[in-house]
């Protein structure tokens, strides 16, 4: 079964949100978030491996591709309840909740808001927002300028404008920075991408997330330091964010993974193989 076999779904969910998703497999489900610049395509390769043996849901989270854009709601419990909503929608109440980048965030208020519905969190390749954030948007030499682009993104209105009229040009210059192997994300991948942005509103909601980042973090900060009940999965790429695995302890006492080496930050576009091996290895421990 490749990606393109997938079901291709709508659910309306938290008070009239439509979002779009790909369905496919059949099995325990295993629900993947991608993240920033992304949307379902971001799981191209990880999604049919999983299939295997798992019922797997791909959203385009709010925002994104094919699914909904909202002024607000991007903060990352609402998120979750997005998921969730999904989740019932196809008559599931307990998943394996994964997520990359902005969707880790996502995920890992899933896990702390719906501990009941969460068999495991893999959490890839994002800083601890509510912990750590701090330390990534420091204008530093040492980190390259840090992570310039959550400032930016949270002054209202200004990409709307910036980006406008150059979205292939963003994605084309962005994407090729997160990714230690540049054939990981092709030129079709990245106009895939770039569609997104397109839409109307298209560039409001691929920031949304980012205008709610204060909301998140007071939001994870909360459910970090309850401790979160299910088992954690935590994977950095070498040249992405390699503290994942180690930060994540502050927040859980079950947490195993490590740095992926030789790869950036796009994990599920440069190490598809591996992280299906290790998730599967991991689910199958606890469902």
């Amino acid at each position: 079964m490749n990606f393109e076999q997938f079901d291709s779904k709508y659910a309306t969910v938290n008070d009239g949100v439509t979002l779009h998703y790909r369905l496919g497999g059949q099995g325990t489900p295993v629900i993947l978030m991608h993240g920033w610049m992304g949307t379902s395509h971001t799981w191209r390769k990880v999604a049919p491996l999983l299939a295997q043996n798992y019922t797997v849901i791909v959203p385009d989270m709010r925002g994104y591709g094919a699914s909904d854009i909202t002024q607000e709601g991007y903060d990352a419990v609402n998120g979750a309840t997005d998921m969730r909503g999904i989740l019932e929608a196809e008559g599931f109440s307990i998943a394996h909740i994964v997520g990359h980048d902005m969707g880790a965030l996502v995920a890992l208020a899933f896990a702390g808001t719906f501990p009941d519905q969460t068999y495991t969190l893999t959490y890839l390749d994002e800083p601890l927002v509510g912990y750590n954030l701090e330390g990534f948007t420091i204008f530093r030499e040492e980190s390259h300028g840090g992570y310039w682009h959550f400032g930016l993104h949270y002054v209202p209105g200004l990409v709307e404008i910036l980006y406008h009229g150059h979205e292939q040009e963003l994605v084309d210059y962005i994407m090729p920075l997160m990714v230690a192997n540049k054939d990981a994300v092709t030129a079709e991948d990245r106009k895939i991408y770039a569609a997104s942005l397109l839409r109307e509103n298209g560039i409001t909601g691929n920031v949304g997330w980012y205008r709610a980042a204060f909301t998140t973090a007071r939001q994870l900060r909360t459910i970090g330091d309850q401790m979160l009940k299910a088992p954690v999965l935590a994977y950095g790429g070498q040249y992405g964010v390699p503290i994942t695995f180690e930060q994540m302890k502050q927040v859980s006492n079950n947490v195993t993974g490590d740095i992926i080496e030789n790869c950036g930050h796009l994990l599920p576009e440069e190490a598809p193989d591996f992280l299906s091996e290790k998730m599967t290895e991991f689910f199958q421990q606890h469902q």
